[in-house]
Protein backbone atom coordinates (compact mmCIF):
# COMPACT_ATOMS: atom_id res chain seq x y z
CA UNK A 1 0.00 0.00 0.00
CA UNK A 2 1.00 3.16 -0.78
CA UNK A 3 3.10 5.03 2.38
CA UNK A 4 2.04 7.71 4.19
CA UNK A 5 5.22 9.56 3.67
CA UNK A 6 3.49 9.69 -0.36
CA UNK A 7 0.84 11.73 0.44
CA UNK A 8 2.23 13.83 2.86
CA UNK A 9 4.74 14.77 0.03
CA UNK A 10 2.34 14.92 -2.92
CA UNK A 11 -0.09 16.76 -1.10
CA UNK A 12 1.99 19.60 1.02
CA UNK A 13 0.45 22.29 -0.46
CA UNK A 14 -2.93 21.37 1.47
CA UNK A 15 -2.22 23.69 4.87
CA UNK A 16 -3.35 21.96 8.23
CA UNK A 17 -4.74 25.56 9.42
CA UNK A 18 -6.22 27.55 6.77
CA UNK A 19 -8.96 27.69 3.27
CA UNK A 20 -7.87 25.08 0.95
CA UNK A 21 -8.51 24.59 -3.03
CA UNK A 22 -11.37 22.42 -4.07
CA UNK A 23 -9.03 20.90 -6.37
CA UNK A 24 -6.18 19.82 -3.24
CA UNK A 25 -8.99 18.59 -1.23
CA UNK A 26 -10.39 16.25 -4.02
CA UNK A 27 -7.11 15.04 -5.14
CA UNK A 28 -6.13 13.92 -1.37
CA UNK A 29 -9.54 12.69 -0.94
CA UNK A 30 -9.48 10.57 -3.40
CA UNK A 31 -5.65 9.01 -2.54
CA UNK A 32 -7.49 8.14 0.89
CA UNK A 33 -10.34 6.90 -1.04
CA UNK A 34 -8.37 4.22 -2.77
CA UNK A 35 -6.13 3.49 0.10
CA UNK A 36 -9.18 2.61 1.81
CA UNK A 37 -10.14 0.56 -1.30
CA UNK A 38 -6.94 -1.59 -0.87
CA UNK A 39 -7.63 -2.01 2.66
CA UNK A 40 -11.42 -3.59 2.02
CA UNK A 41 -9.53 -5.56 -0.87
CA UNK A 42 -7.01 -7.03 1.41
CA UNK A 43 -9.91 -7.79 3.57
CA UNK A 44 -11.34 -9.41 0.63
CA UNK A 45 -8.64 -11.66 -0.43
CA UNK A 46 -8.12 -12.82 3.39
CA UNK A 47 -11.26 -13.62 4.06
CA UNK A 48 -12.46 -15.11 0.41
CA UNK A 49 -14.05 -18.58 1.81
CA UNK A 50 -16.42 -17.17 3.71
CA UNK A 51 -19.15 -15.92 1.02
CA UNK A 52 -20.86 -13.16 3.66
CA UNK A 53 -17.79 -11.54 4.06
CA UNK A 54 -16.11 -11.72 1.19
CA UNK A 55 -19.15 -10.38 -0.65
CA UNK A 56 -18.34 -7.32 1.94
CA UNK A 57 -15.28 -6.44 0.95
CA UNK A 58 -15.62 -6.94 -2.33
CA UNK A 59 -18.35 -4.85 -2.67
CA UNK A 60 -16.98 -2.52 -0.05
CA UNK A 61 -13.89 -1.92 -2.00
CA UNK A 62 -15.77 -1.44 -5.56
CA UNK A 63 -17.62 1.23 -4.03
CA UNK A 64 -14.71 3.05 -2.70
CA UNK A 65 -12.89 2.61 -5.77
CA UNK A 66 -16.35 4.14 -7.72
CA UNK A 67 -16.32 7.25 -5.36
CA UNK A 68 -12.47 7.84 -5.66
CA UNK A 69 -13.68 7.28 -9.68
CA UNK A 70 -15.97 9.99 -8.53
CA UNK A 71 -14.28 12.61 -6.84
CA UNK A 72 -11.54 12.32 -9.62
CA UNK A 73 -14.00 13.11 -12.30
CA UNK A 74 -15.42 16.32 -9.74
CA UNK A 75 -11.75 17.65 -9.43
CA UNK A 76 -11.88 18.17 -13.33
CA UNK A 77 -14.66 19.91 -13.19
CA UNK A 78 -14.08 22.22 -10.09
CA UNK A 79 -13.38 25.83 -11.17
CA UNK A 80 -9.33 25.99 -10.93
CA UNK A 81 -9.06 28.75 -8.25
CA UNK A 82 -12.18 27.71 -6.14
CA UNK A 83 -11.71 26.97 -2.05
CA UNK A 84 -13.50 24.66 0.03
CA UNK A 85 -12.80 26.42 3.49
CA UNK A 86 -10.84 25.42 6.71
CA UNK A 87 -11.16 22.23 6.27
CA UNK A 88 -7.14 21.32 6.29
CA UNK A 89 -7.06 20.22 9.88
CA UNK A 90 -10.02 17.65 9.07
CA UNK A 91 -8.41 16.48 5.91
CA UNK A 92 -4.87 15.67 7.71
CA UNK A 93 -6.66 14.05 10.54
CA UNK A 94 -8.30 11.48 8.03
CA UNK A 95 -4.36 10.50 6.40
CA UNK A 96 -3.43 10.15 9.95
CA UNK A 97 -7.10 7.54 10.53
CA UNK A 98 -6.43 5.91 7.26
CA UNK A 99 -2.72 5.26 8.08
CA UNK A 100 -3.37 4.12 11.21
CA UNK A 101 -5.90 1.62 10.11
CA UNK A 102 -3.45 0.52 7.18
CA UNK A 103 -1.09 -0.25 9.49
CA UNK A 104 -3.36 -2.08 11.76
CA UNK A 105 -5.13 -4.18 8.28
CA UNK A 106 -1.78 -5.87 7.95
CA UNK A 107 -2.44 -7.75 11.05
CA UNK A 108 -5.63 -8.23 11.68
CA UNK A 109 -6.54 -12.34 11.04
CA UNK A 110 -9.80 -12.75 12.42
CA UNK A 111 -13.08 -10.90 10.68
CA UNK A 112 -14.20 -9.21 13.90
CA UNK A 113 -11.15 -7.24 13.75
CA UNK A 114 -11.26 -6.30 10.19
CA UNK A 115 -15.06 -5.06 11.00
CA UNK A 116 -13.64 -2.95 13.82
CA UNK A 117 -11.61 -1.92 11.22
CA UNK A 118 -13.98 -1.27 8.97
CA UNK A 119 -16.12 0.87 11.77
CA UNK A 120 -13.60 3.37 12.35
CA UNK A 121 -12.80 3.88 8.99
CA UNK A 122 -16.91 4.12 7.91
CA UNK A 123 -17.55 6.49 11.42
CA UNK A 124 -14.33 8.56 10.42
CA UNK A 125 -14.73 11.63 8.24
CA UNK A 126 -14.13 10.53 5.17
CA UNK A 127 -17.27 10.24 3.79
CA UNK A 128 -18.75 13.09 4.93
CA UNK A 129 -15.97 15.78 3.92
CA UNK A 130 -16.73 13.66 0.42
CA UNK A 131 -20.06 13.93 0.37
CA UNK A 132 -19.67 17.74 1.45
CA UNK A 133 -17.40 18.68 -1.41
CA UNK A 134 -19.34 16.60 -3.74
CA UNK A 135 -22.62 18.80 -2.75
CA UNK A 136 -20.68 21.83 -3.78
CA UNK A 137 -20.12 20.93 -6.86
CA UNK A 138 -23.75 19.16 -7.46
CA UNK A 139 -25.25 22.41 -9.65
CA UNK A 140 -22.43 22.12 -12.11
CA UNK A 141 -23.41 18.27 -12.57
CA UNK A 142 -26.20 16.44 -14.36
CA UNK A 143 -29.34 15.53 -12.21
CA UNK A 144 -28.30 12.35 -10.36
CA UNK A 145 -24.40 12.18 -10.91
CA UNK A 146 -24.12 12.26 -7.04
CA UNK A 147 -26.09 9.44 -6.68
CA UNK A 148 -22.62 6.91 -5.68
CA UNK A 149 -22.06 8.96 -2.63
CA UNK A 150 -25.35 8.08 -0.58
CA UNK A 151 -24.10 4.69 0.26
CA UNK A 152 -23.75 5.06 3.84
CA UNK A 153 -26.64 2.65 4.86
CA UNK A 154 -25.36 0.04 2.07
CA UNK A 155 -21.94 -0.23 3.44
CA UNK A 156 -23.52 -0.70 6.87
CA UNK A 157 -25.71 -3.09 5.71
CA UNK A 158 -23.13 -5.31 4.24
CA UNK A 159 -21.10 -4.84 7.42
CA UNK A 160 -24.31 -5.85 9.41
CA UNK A 161 -24.35 -9.10 6.66
CA UNK A 162 -20.55 -9.83 7.40
CA UNK A 163 -21.11 -9.22 11.26
CA UNK A 164 -23.70 -12.52 11.43
CA UNK A 165 -20.87 -14.32 10.67
CA UNK A 166 -19.02 -13.43 14.26
CA UNK A 167 -20.09 -14.65 18.13
CA UNK A 168 -18.72 -11.07 19.31
CA UNK A 169 -22.50 -9.59 20.34
CA UNK A 170 -20.82 -6.17 20.92
CA UNK A 171 -19.35 -6.14 17.72
CA UNK A 172 -22.77 -6.97 16.05
CA UNK A 173 -24.78 -4.47 17.79
CA UNK A 174 -21.84 -2.02 16.90
CA UNK A 175 -22.45 -2.48 13.60
CA UNK A 176 -26.32 -2.73 13.57
CA UNK A 177 -25.98 0.68 15.55
CA UNK A 178 -24.31 2.44 12.76
CA UNK A 179 -27.24 0.53 10.57
CA UNK A 180 -30.12 2.36 11.83
CA UNK A 181 -27.66 5.70 12.51
CA UNK A 182 -26.95 5.43 8.59
CA UNK A 183 -31.36 5.54 8.43
CA UNK A 184 -31.64 8.44 10.31
CA UNK A 185 -29.65 10.48 8.07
Amino acid sequence: MRGARGDRREFRSIRRQGSVKTADALSLLIALKERVARVYFGFFRAFRKDPAAAACWWDLARDEYGHAGLLTMLRDVAPPDSECGEIGGRLWSLVETVERCERQAAEIVSLSSALELALRLESSELGALSYRLVQSLAADLPEGATRLFSGLEAHARRLADAADGISDRKLRQRVEDMLGDSREC
